[in-house]
Protein backbone atom coordinates (compact mmCIF):
# COMPACT_ATOMS: atom_id res chain seq x y z
CA UNK A 1 0.00 0.00 0.00
CA UNK A 2 1.35 3.32 -0.77
CA UNK A 3 1.53 5.92 1.84
CA UNK A 4 -1.49 8.82 2.05
CA UNK A 5 -0.79 11.80 -0.75
CA UNK A 6 -1.58 15.16 -0.07
CA UNK A 7 -3.85 16.14 -2.51
CA UNK A 8 -2.29 19.82 -2.78
CA UNK A 9 0.88 18.48 -3.88
CA UNK A 10 1.83 17.96 -7.39
CA UNK A 11 3.61 15.06 -8.15
CA UNK A 12 4.47 11.74 -10.52
CA UNK A 13 3.80 8.29 -10.14
CA UNK A 14 5.54 5.62 -11.82
CA UNK A 15 3.85 2.57 -12.53
CA UNK A 16 6.87 0.54 -12.65
CA UNK A 17 7.73 1.51 -9.22
CA UNK A 18 4.34 0.81 -7.70
CA UNK A 19 4.18 -3.09 -6.45
CA UNK A 20 1.13 -4.91 -8.12
CA UNK A 21 -1.58 -6.83 -6.03
CA UNK A 22 -2.67 -10.24 -7.58
CA UNK A 23 -6.18 -10.56 -6.84
CA UNK A 24 -7.65 -14.55 -7.08
CA UNK A 25 -10.90 -14.53 -5.79
CA UNK A 26 -13.43 -17.44 -7.08
CA UNK A 27 -14.63 -15.96 -10.88
CA UNK A 28 -12.04 -13.39 -11.13
CA UNK A 29 -8.36 -12.85 -11.25
CA UNK A 30 -6.01 -9.77 -12.22
CA UNK A 31 -3.24 -7.99 -10.92
CA UNK A 32 -4.29 -3.99 -9.64
CA UNK A 33 -1.17 -1.30 -8.89
CA UNK A 34 -3.08 1.18 -7.04
CA UNK A 35 -1.08 4.35 -8.07
CA UNK A 36 -3.13 7.26 -6.15
CA UNK A 37 -5.78 7.19 -3.70
CA UNK A 38 -7.07 11.23 -2.52
CA UNK A 39 -10.18 12.23 -1.25
CA UNK A 40 -11.23 12.68 -4.86
CA UNK A 41 -10.39 10.04 -6.91
CA UNK A 42 -8.70 6.75 -6.63
CA UNK A 43 -6.62 5.52 -9.82
CA UNK A 44 -5.02 2.18 -10.50
CA UNK A 45 -3.46 -0.14 -13.59
CA UNK A 46 -5.80 -3.47 -14.43
CA UNK A 47 -3.52 -6.03 -15.29
CA UNK A 48 -5.17 -9.06 -17.15
CA UNK A 49 -3.14 -12.26 -18.60
CA UNK A 50 -5.38 -13.89 -21.45
CA UNK A 51 -8.44 -15.33 -20.05
CA UNK A 52 -8.19 -13.50 -16.75
CA UNK A 53 -11.39 -11.18 -15.78
CA UNK A 54 -12.23 -9.28 -13.27
CA UNK A 55 -15.81 -9.85 -11.37
CA UNK A 56 -19.11 -8.44 -12.10
CA UNK A 57 -19.90 -6.06 -9.81
CA UNK A 58 -21.06 -2.53 -8.98
CA UNK A 59 -19.84 0.87 -7.56
CA UNK A 60 -22.63 2.21 -5.50
CA UNK A 61 -21.47 5.45 -5.43
CA UNK A 62 -18.75 6.51 -7.91
CA UNK A 63 -18.26 6.85 -11.56
CA UNK A 64 -15.49 4.30 -13.38
CA UNK A 65 -13.79 5.56 -15.97
CA UNK A 66 -11.49 2.93 -17.77
CA UNK A 67 -9.30 3.60 -20.52
CA UNK A 68 -7.45 0.97 -22.33
CA UNK A 69 -3.99 1.08 -22.73
CA UNK A 70 -3.18 -2.47 -24.45
CA UNK A 71 -4.66 -5.27 -25.53
CA UNK A 72 -8.55 -6.57 -25.84
CA UNK A 73 -11.67 -6.93 -23.53
CA UNK A 74 -15.44 -7.46 -23.79
CA UNK A 75 -16.81 -5.15 -20.94
CA UNK A 76 -19.82 -6.98 -19.54
CA UNK A 77 -23.11 -4.75 -18.76
CA UNK A 78 -25.42 -6.14 -16.93
CA UNK A 79 -26.92 -8.54 -19.99
CA UNK A 80 -24.88 -6.36 -22.68
CA UNK A 81 -21.68 -7.39 -23.99
CA UNK A 82 -19.11 -4.34 -25.17
CA UNK A 83 -16.12 -4.53 -27.16
CA UNK A 84 -13.21 -2.31 -26.02
CA UNK A 85 -9.25 -2.18 -27.50
CA UNK A 86 -6.28 -0.04 -27.16
CA UNK A 87 -7.35 3.62 -27.18
CA UNK A 88 -10.93 3.00 -26.53
CA UNK A 89 -12.74 4.80 -22.85
CA UNK A 90 -15.43 3.06 -21.18
CA UNK A 91 -17.49 5.02 -18.69
CA UNK A 92 -19.62 3.60 -16.10
CA UNK A 93 -22.02 5.15 -14.19
CA UNK A 94 -22.39 3.84 -10.12
CA UNK A 95 -24.87 1.30 -9.81
CA UNK A 96 -24.13 -0.38 -12.89
CA UNK A 97 -23.10 -4.12 -12.70
CA UNK A 98 -19.77 -4.77 -14.98
CA UNK A 99 -17.48 -6.67 -15.77
CA UNK A 100 -14.31 -6.78 -17.94
CA UNK A 101 -12.37 -9.56 -19.11
CA UNK A 102 -9.44 -10.33 -21.60
CA UNK A 103 -10.52 -12.01 -24.81
CA UNK A 104 -7.35 -11.81 -26.46
CA UNK A 105 -4.19 -13.73 -26.84
CA UNK A 106 -1.83 -10.97 -25.11
CA UNK A 107 -2.09 -8.74 -22.05
CA UNK A 108 -4.68 -6.80 -21.47
CA UNK A 109 -3.56 -3.30 -19.36
CA UNK A 110 -5.92 -0.62 -18.67
CA UNK A 111 -6.14 2.46 -16.27
CA UNK A 112 -9.57 3.02 -14.00
CA UNK A 113 -10.46 6.06 -12.61
CA UNK A 114 -13.10 6.32 -9.67
CA UNK A 115 -14.93 8.90 -8.50
CA UNK A 116 -15.31 9.90 -5.75
CA UNK A 117 -13.17 7.49 -4.72
CA UNK A 118 -13.41 3.59 -5.03
CA UNK A 119 -15.67 2.74 -1.97
CA UNK A 120 -14.78 -0.65 -0.78
CA UNK A 121 -16.48 -2.75 0.27
CA UNK A 122 -18.10 -2.86 -3.13
CA UNK A 123 -20.83 -5.95 -3.77
CA UNK A 124 -18.79 -8.12 -6.44
CA UNK A 125 -18.84 -11.54 -8.06
CA UNK A 126 -22.75 -10.79 -8.94
CA UNK A 127 -24.16 -13.59 -11.03
CA UNK A 128 -22.18 -16.50 -8.74
CA UNK A 129 -23.56 -18.83 -5.68
CA UNK A 130 -23.53 -15.52 -3.60
CA UNK A 131 -22.65 -11.90 -4.06
CA UNK A 132 -19.56 -11.28 -2.24
CA UNK A 133 -18.45 -7.95 0.20
CA UNK A 134 -14.52 -7.66 -0.05
CA UNK A 135 -13.92 -7.53 3.81
CA UNK A 136 -11.84 -3.54 4.29
CA UNK A 137 -8.58 -3.79 2.49
CA UNK A 138 -9.58 -6.17 0.34
CA UNK A 139 -9.59 -5.40 -3.51
CA UNK A 140 -12.33 -6.64 -5.84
Amino acid sequence: MNPPIDPSVPRIIRSAEVAGEQIKTPGFQRTVKKLIDTPHSTVHVGIFEPGQAGSMHIHRRSEEVTYVIEGQAEVKVGEQRLSVGAGDLFYGPPNVPHQFRNVGDDRLVLVAIYSPPDDLPLVSNLGHDSAVEPQSGESA
